[in-house]
């Protein structure tokens, strides 16, 4: 299908813009991976293991240490890190108590967990500490040796200073020793279909390369993308996977949010003069319409939700649902109006069968879901829905006149609304569909709220991590 690829178009190009970054800044010398430290969230669970309390601070994080034991803080790992050919850390300090400071990882192999219990010392007046990877002595828990560090999927720092003393950490990067320019050579065009024995062939020459570069096959799907790009970042975590036939060129990220900000606040004037003075005429359910999705499809199709909303994509999505619920507030009683027979409660629930086949032939076993999650989804998919069918079917079939029109439209727009998630895209395309033609005879949101929040809760438990890779949108899609 169509939407299929579109998302397989906006995932190759995002991997290419990942990896021409990722060139543009071993270019410059940069660190490829650095953490910089601002808030709790920025470390793994938002909190140091062991006795230590994290707080934020001007210019930092600011760790208080409650009994002088030993806590340690774990860095986020997109994937995984390659400590054999980035091999110094990097810790920049505003302050702290002194004390060792030891560091921990653990590899991709499933090899156990090692540690050096001091791999420096923590001055009160230290403020930038370069410690070299290679120079250790590592020991697993029951005390037998470790190699040297390759590729690891957990890295955390050990600290032990003083009761009530505090340490404030700025940012962590991990530099390398070694040029990464790239020959003409370092380049593998990855196969369509070639798995087990042959990949490896294929791959092999890349084995000693700290950064090689993957060109993927033409052809395949956004997940397919994904999977091959997880696979080959298992082992070469600095690779460069990029589409078929690409040609990398190192570009710095550009970012005009002035102009994004600009362009924002245009929209919310365009939304606040639209509800002081509607426009009549034709043009009316058209401009509504632009008014409901385009904030909303800026912050998803744009790829601008990625980890934690950005504010102005928190505004912009905002400011396209307000103005729905301003156009339709004499109509709200909609989004409860109870089936007036028992078949609209029936039909809307067709496509539970068909997740529950998928799950029993393609899934795995179901996942339990936290409650809280449950009800909050509950709530989600009938505001999507009302959305859809309620705000957005009327104006189209005021503005198509043919009811099929309106149902195809709104089908493509809820699609949409779920990229660059190919087969999501696609799923969500097929059943709003069905659901618009159920809502087109009954008139009630109700079912078809509860119908979408059945799927969607069944696929997540039972079919994500499977045929389907996840039901994460925008630029989440990629994590």
């Amino acid at each position: 299908m169509s939407l299929g690829m579109l998302a397989a178009r906006i995932t190759a190009a995002q991997l290419l813009n990942e990896a021409q970054r990722q060139l543009a800044r071993v270019d410059a010398n940069q660190p490829l991976w650095q953490w910089s430290l601002r808030r709790p969230r920025d470390l793994i669970a938002g909190r140091a293991f062991g006795q230590a309390k994290v707080s934020a601070d001007d210019d930092g994080l600011t760790i208080t240490s409650l009994d002088g034991t030993p806590f340690e803080v774990g860095l986020p790992i997109a994937w995984s890190l390659d400590l054999a050919h980035w091999p110094i850390l990097q810790i920049e300090l505003q302050r702290g108590g002194s004390g060792p400071l030891g560091l921990v990882w653990q590899g991709v192999d499933g090899t156990p967990t090692c540690l050096v219990p001091v791999a420096s010392t923590l001055t009160p007046d230290t403020q930038t500490l370069r410690i070299d990877l290679r120079g250790l002595t590592w020991h697993a828990a029951d005390g037998s040796a470790c190699r040297s560090p390759g590729v690891v999927r957990m890295l955390r720092l050990r600290v032990q200073i003083p009761s009530n003393a505090i340490l404030r950490l700025k940012s962590v990067s991990l530099v390398t020793t070694e040029p990464m320019s790239q020959p003409q050579n370092a380049i593998i065009d990855l196969p369509k279909y070639a798995t087990g024995d042959k990949i490896e062939r294929i791959v092999a020459p890349a084995q000693a390369w700290p950064m090689p570069i993957f060109r993927l096959p033409a052809g395949i799907s956004a997940e397919r993308m994904l999977a091959l790009r997880d696979q080959m970042r298992e082992r070469w975590p600095a690779a460069l996977i990029v589409p078929a036939s690409a040609t990398l060129h190192p570009t710095a990220q550009a970012s005009d949010i002035a102009l994004a900000w600009v362009i924002c606040i245009l929209y919310l004037s365009v939304l606040i003069w639209l509800v002081l003075k509607p426009v009549k005429g034709r043009l009316r359910p058209w401009l509504e319409i632009l008014g409901c999705v385009l904030g909303p499809l800026w912050l998803i199709a744009g790829l601008h939700w990625g980890l934690y909303p950005t504010p102005l994509g928190v505004v912009a999505f905002g400011g396209g649902l307000v103005f729905a619920v301003i156009i339709e507030r004499h109509h709200l009683p909609r989004l409860w109006r109870w089936p007036t027979a028992g078949r609209d409660w029936l039909w809307p629930l067709a496509p539970i069968p068909v997740a529950l086949l998928l799950i029993v032939f393609y899934g795995h076993a179901l996942h339990r879901l936290p409650l809280a999650h449950v009800a909050a989804y509950v709530g989600w998919a009938w505001l999507q829905q009302w959305l859809m069918l309620v705000v957005l079917m009327r104006r189209f079939e005021l503005a198509l006149r043919q009811p099929y029109l309106a149902a195809l439209a709104v089908a493509t727009v809820f699609g949409l609304l779920h990229t660059p998630n190919g087969m999501l895209m696609q799923w969500c395309f097929l059943s709003e569909l069905w659901w618009a033609w159920c809502f087109q005879r009954s008139r009630s949101v109700l079912p078809i709220g509860l119908a979408h929040a059945a799927c969607a809760l069944l696929v997540e438990a039972g079919l994500v991590g499977g045929l389907v890779r996840s039901l994460e949108v925008s630029a989440r899609f990629f994590f």
